[in-house]
Parts: structure tokens; C-alpha cells; sequence
């Protein structure tokens, strides 16, 4: 009878220490999801939505890569279809360059950032490339109109 008694008296400790500490935490694991996602509230910064940034510099190839050459930096330019403007309007290195854009950081080990275009001019013509991410061809993923399911199916079980 003693060792019922004891052994409900442990049980009884036990889960009132474990609700308490249960309640004592956070709601979300902390890093789940990485700073600022969810509830979690260790870390949770607001970023800044980016800014739209102007740079002018010379056109430059880094390992086959396009880039701008401007007064302070070089940047590595992610434009949708650049190589067919290049072939088509025959754009050359060392072409004047206006892109408007977002600055994004350099990868880990690089010193060159990369910038994001929105709209450029090389040369004398201007590419408004706003119109080729509302078609699907600028970042993110978009899905396809008419498509359904998980592997793109339209109606039935496959």
C-alpha cells in the first residue's frame, strides 16, 4: 500500500513538472522555420521590403557571365533571356549599361554581388523586363494555366 502511494506521489510530481515546463514555452520551436516565421519570437526582425536601385556601368563577362562594371563595384546581372537580346541585337562587352533593379547579397566566398533586372538599357535600345515576370519568366515559380493535380493532369486519376 506504501508503494502505491509513493509511486502515485512520484507520478503526480511528474506531471505537474512536466505541464509546467510545457507551459512555459514559447508557442513554435525555436528556429523552426528560421527567424521571424511563425511564433516564434527569438530573432523575429522585420525586413525591409527591397528597394528598386539604378546602376550605370560598363558591360563585362565574369566566367561567361553578364556584368556591370560600375564606379565602386561589379555586378553580376540575372536578366531573363539576356543571351538571346545579345545575339539578336548584337549586344558587346564593353556596352553601356543603365539597369534598374534589387541588389542581391554575393554568395558565401564571392565579392560580387547580384543584381536582380527589372528594366535595362544597353546601348541605345531599352528592355522593360517587368512584362517577361508577369509572364512567368521572372522569378519564382508560377503555375500553369489549365494544369491540375500534382503531375500536371487534366481531370481523371492519372
Amino acid at each position: 500500500m506504501k508503494r502505491i502511494a509513493v509511486v502515485l506521489a512520484v507520478a503526480l510530481v511528474g506531471v505537474t513538472l512536466g505541464a509546467t515546463l510545457v507551459a512555459a514555452q514559447p508557442l513554435g520551436r525555436p528556429g523552426m522555420g528560421g527567424p521571424g516565421w511563425g511564433n516564434n519570437a527569438q530573432g523575429a526582425q522585420q525586413q525591409a521590403a527591397p528597394q528598386t536601385v539604378t546602376i550605370e556601368g560598363k558591360l563585362v563577362f565574369i566566367d561567361s557571365y553578364p556584368a556591370v562594371q560600375a564606379k565602386d563595384k561589379t555586378y553580376i546581372l540575372r536578366m531573363p533571356r539576356f543571351y538571346y537580346y545579345a545575339y539578336t541585337d548584337g549586344i558587346k562587352e564593353g556596352a553601356q549599361v543603365k539597369a534598374e533593379g534589387y541588389v542581391l547579397p554575393a554568395f558565401p566566398g564571392q565579392d560580387k554581388p547580384f543584381f536582380d533586372v527589372t528594366k535595362a538599357t544597353i546601348g541605345s535600345k531599352t528592355y522593360d523586363l517587368a512584362e517577361l515576370a508577369q509572364a512567368g519568366f521572372g522569378r519564382g515559380m508560377h503555375m500553369m494555366p489549365g494544369r491540375g493535380g500534382m503531375m500536371g493532369a487534366r481531370g481523371g486519376r492519372w
